[in-house]
């Protein structure tokens, strides 16, 4: 654990410890539970996590690196082009920066045909029960 993340810990526990709203403390966990995920991955590679996942409601799609696209003007970040396919046809594609942290918080980019999952996460309140759906 880098001592910045060791500091952000303190920081979280002591945040956490103190909280009276719900919602703040759920994303104050939340945070807690990533640093913690990233350490064990870091030393215990091959073992079961012992951190707890998803907190909201969730879904993660499969989707691939279609295209690492230049920027125009040298100083613009590198962007990515992910083709999601479980998306409708005209919005599967989504283009972002091509940057990412590796375990060690070392900054790393996709390469073109890389396989990534997407999982998309909301706030319990902004969610509604599906009605039953008939087969």
């Amino acid at each position: 654990m880098t001592p910045e993340e060791r500091q952000r810990m303190d920081v979280l526990c002591h945040a956490i410890q103190e909280e009276k709203d719900y919602d703040t403390y759920a994303c104050l966990l939340r945070e807690l539970s990533d640093l913690i995920q990233r350490k064990e991955e870091r030393r215990f590679k091959n073992r079961p996590s012992l951190v707890w996942k998803h907190t909201r409601p969730w879904k993660t799609l499969p989707a691939v690196v279609n295209k690492v696209v230049k920027p125009p003007i040298p100083n613009l970040p590198e962007k990515i082009e992910i083709s999601i396919s479980a998306a409708d046809h005209l919005f599967r594609e989504v283009r972002l920066e091509n940057s990412l942290n590796d375990l060690d918080g070392t900054p790393v980019s996709l390469r073109q045909g890389a396989h990534v999952d997407i999982t998309f996460e909301a706030d319990a309140k902004d969610t509604m029960r599906c009605a039953a759906q008939s087969v």
